[in-house]
């Protein structure tokens, strides 16, 4: 039998048999991989202890050699340190001190370095810092030396300030310290430089002698104060810190120790009151010219002192009322006279007006303490100035101007009003009564000699200024006046006489007019008229002359200005009364009325005058 085998299914049987052998071959494989991957699990198992090993092994290797490594450079650097450490150990005149600023400041760079490195090494770098700041403390005793000298002497040696800047260079970043030993330094040393001048300024005036100018020694203190402060500036602009605000702090120490509590101190002791005020008014005005010298030259220089500056105002505040208290000292000195005579009013007016002459000399002073002032201030005294209620020459201030110059001018016009007034007063008062034009020439030759004595001191005569000459004027014609009495009367009989014959004429209906020579024909009642007329001038006149011999007058300036003004009153009015009746028929016996011709008159008045 025979069979048919179909292609389809052996092919089938033949797959299934290669799938069977091929899924045999997968089990084995995967067997065989399962196995590999536990063997390699195992594996891994026992090989991760023996990499951190290693690993650790790595890690210990390389802090080893990192270890090293900073053994290594500690080692270098205490190399360094004790090289640094050679030099700053020794006296800084004996390395130099460039190359121990140099050593200073390596010293300085290499421990920033090493700081952050070496925390472990605590030892180290205490010591090294140490050393460092020991050096700095050694080189800021170097520069205390350096600058402890006049700053005369350390302007002449160019190595000591070379010096000084370097070391000023070197502490550029943190100059706190250093500044305040120089400020400290310098203002000693200006202080020491100053103490021997301090025994002139506090002497004391003496009581019973009048204060004289520059005995004090105030004006040398001061000078040699603003010497010695140029010298300081001058220092620190060579050495380039006048920017560095250095200079201020110097001499604002300086200025507390000698102006504040020394000068201002014991000058505000001195004048204590009104009464020490006007007592040492000289005295008083050089300290306050002073003060001013000196807070001017602070203020040029760009140096402020608010103590010092507060403090000067205090002291002449304080010290204005010397306006005020030369009024009370006038008012004072006339009330202690009783009788006013040719002796004693020369005598107190030379006391007053050479006080006022004397103070004159501080123009700077007095115009500062005058600033406080309106017009006419200075008089608000009780009890009031008498003179004021009798005259004053004030003149109307239209143009409203009180500047300190204005103001002074006028103080200076009220001293004299009040002196001079003061004197009209007594001499009025005076018993035995004193004659007019006796007191008018003793007012005149006053007021000249007070003019005299103006005109002789530049700074009065310019404080006086045109306002005070115009014033003056004004006094010295209302005193001619009163001097002019007897000349006046005289020219007056020559006036009122001839106006009443020419209004007698009128009357009468004689036509000889007012003007020129009158005829022959006069009235027996003219004739009477001008005989009375010539014999009351004649009177007068010879009275005026007797009068004026009296005076006794020696200053040439003062006659010849008295002798003119006379002759400007009375030649004009005597040559209109001898023109009109000198040659007229009024008298037989002319000489016994008409005494004198013109040139007669004149030559008399030449002679006497």
């Amino acid at each position: 039998m025979s069979f048919k085998v179909d292609v389809d299914e052996a092919d089938v049987a033949v797959l299934n048999q290669n799938l069977a052998r091929s899924k045999e071959l997968f089990n084995s494989i995967s067997i065989s991989l399962n196995k590999i991957a536990n063997k390699s699990t195992n594996a891994l198992k026992n090989i991760k202890p023996i990499l951190r090993d290693v690993n650790q092994l790595y890690e210990n290797k390389r802090q080893v050699e990192n270890g090293i490594k900073l053994l290594s450079d500690v080692n270098e650097s205490a190399a360094l340190i004790h090289k640094h450490e050679d030099v700053l150990n020794n006296p800084i005149e004996m390395v130099g001190l460039k190359k121990f600023i140099d050593t200073l400041t390596k010293s300085r760079t290499l421990f920033k370095t090493i700081r952050p490195k070496f925390k472990q090494f605590t030892g180290i770098l205490i010591n090294f810092e140490t050393l460092i700041d020991k050096s700095e403390i050694k080189l800021q005793a170097y520069f205390q030396g350096l600058i402890n000298l006049p700053a005369s002497r350390l302007l002449e040696n160019k190595s000591k300030l070379d010096d000084i800047q370097v070391i000023f260079a070197y502490f550029a970043k943190d100059s706190g310290h250093v500044n305040k030993i120089y400020v400290r330094t310098r203002s000693m040393i200006l202080l020491e430089k100053m103490r021997p001048m301090e025994q002139g300024i506090q002497k004391a005036p003496e009581r019973n002698a009048p204060y004289e100018r520059g005995t004090n020694g105030i004006n040398q203190f001061n000078n040699e104060l603003i010497k010695l402060t140029k010298q300081e500036l001058e220092l620190l602009d060579v050495l380039h810190l006048n920017g560095s605000e250095l200079g201020n702090p110097v001499i604002e120490r300086t200025v507390s120790e000698l102006y504040n509590q020394l000068i201002i101190g014991h000058f505000n002791h001195i004048f204590s009151s009104a009464a020490a005020i006007i007592t040492n008014d000289v005295l008083m005005m050089e300290v306050t010219e002073n003060l001013i010298h000196f807070q001017q030259f602070l203020d040029n220089y760009g140096l402020k002192h608010k103590e010092f500056n507060n403090n000067v105002q205090l002291y002449l505040t304080k010290n204005s009322v010397i306006f005020k208290e030369y009024f009370r000292l006038i008012e004072s000195k006339m009330l202690g006279v009783h009788n006013f005579n040719d002796t004693n009013i020369p005598q107190i007016t030379v006391d007053l007006i050479s006080r006022v002459r004397k103070i004159s000399e501080f123009s700077k002073a007095l115009l500062k303490l005058i600033e406080s002032y309106k017009l006419g201030d200075w008089l608000n005294i009780q009890p009031p100035p008498k003179f004021v209620v009798t005259y004053t020459s004030v003149i109307p201030n239209t143009s409203n101007d009180e500047t300190p110059q204005y103001l002074l001018s006028s103080f200076y016009s009220d001293i004299i009003d009040s002196i001079t007034i003061n004197i009209e007063n007594g001499l009025k008062a005076s018993e035995p009564a004193v004659k007019k034009s006796t007191q008018g020439f003793y007012l005149i030759k006053n007021l000249i000699m007070i003019e005299t004595i103006i005109n002789r001191s530049s700074t009065l005569f310019e404080s006086l200024g045109s306002l005070g000459v115009e014033r003056l004027n004004k006094l010295k014609n209302r005193f001619l006046k009163t001097f002019l009495d007897d000349w006046n009367y005289a020219s007056y009989i020559i006036i009122r006489d001839m106006t009443t014959i020419a209004t007698s004429n009128a009357h009468a209906g004689n036509s000889s007019g007012s003007t020129g020579s009158v005829g022959t024909h006069l009235s027996s009642k003219e004739k009477e008229l001008i005989k009375e007329l010539f014999k009351n001038f004649n009177e007068s006149f010879e009275d005026a002359i007797r009068n004026y011999e009296k005076y006794n007058i020696t200053d040439t300036n003062l006659r010849t200005y008295l002798g003119n003004e006379i002759r400007k009153l009375i030649v004009s009015a005597y040559n209109k009364l001898y023109d009109k009746y000198a040659n007229s028929d009024f008298t037989k016996n002319k000489p016994k009325y008409v005494k004198y011709d013109k040139q007669l008159f004149e030559r008399l008045l030449n002679e006497k005058l």
